[in-house]
């Protein structure tokens, strides 16, 4: 009797530890502050399809007004490894860059992920998953250039942020007069796009 509830024991242990041990990770990825933030670099008449909305952070990070100069240098800068995010959660006023001896001064660091997709740059670029038809509505979105994509992320106290959702809203007056001013340009527009998610299933 003693020897069934010992084996009885091992089983049941290992998935009681995995399910304790999957409990405590999913905790975990729901702690946060979650942010919004307008994204950037996608062409809405491209077609787009797929599951995984890939986009460009734009973040609130402008130099000293006025500082024409600054203004040119910052927009060509390396993407940021830290930054310090400023604002009312949601709502995100600052997005500053720091140094490593000022990340646990900062209320609410942001730090790039070297583990994640885009490693060094993933506080430059992100991605997360929609389903079928939640991709099908973003597609339609994006092809509509009177709007900006917003989307909201969860940062941890560790500076890990994880995209969660996306939303659209109308685009100012500055906006729309510097997207006009953008069409008269050479310049080739970056990329946005709903990547295909992994299928088993061949296509034709």
């Amino acid at each position: 009797m003693m020897g069934r509830a010992m084996k009885l024991t091992a089983l049941v242990l290992p998935v009681v530890g995995l399910g304790g041990l999957w409990g405590w990770t999913d905790y975990l990825s729901r702690q946060g502050t979650e942010w919004d933030v307008a994204i950037e670099g996608y062409d809405p008449r491209d077609l787009l399809r797929g599951h995984y909305v890939q986009f460009t952070y734009d973040w609130p990070e402008p130099p000293e007004e006025g500082d024409d100069a600054a203004d040119e240098e910052w927009r060509f800068e390396p993407g940021p490894r830290l930054l310090c995010l400023y604002g009312d959660a949601p709502r995100l006023d600052r997005a500053v860059r720091i140094k490593e001896e000022e990340f646990e001064a900062c209320a609410h660091p942001a730090r790039a992920n070297p583990a994640s997709v885009y490693g060094y740059s993933s506080l430059e670029r992100g991605r997360f998953y929609v389903n079928q038809d939640r991709a099908l509505e973003i597609e339609k979105e994006l092809r509509n250039p009177d709007q900006r994509g917003v989307v909201r992320f969860r940062q941890r106290d560790d500076g890990t942020i994880t995209p969660i959702s996306i939303r659209f809203r109308s685009l100012t007056e500055d906006e729309i007069a510097e997207r006009d001013s953008d069409d008269q340009s050479d310049v080739a527009p970056a990329e946005i796009e709903l990547m295909m998610a992994p299928s088993s299933e061949s296509e034709d």
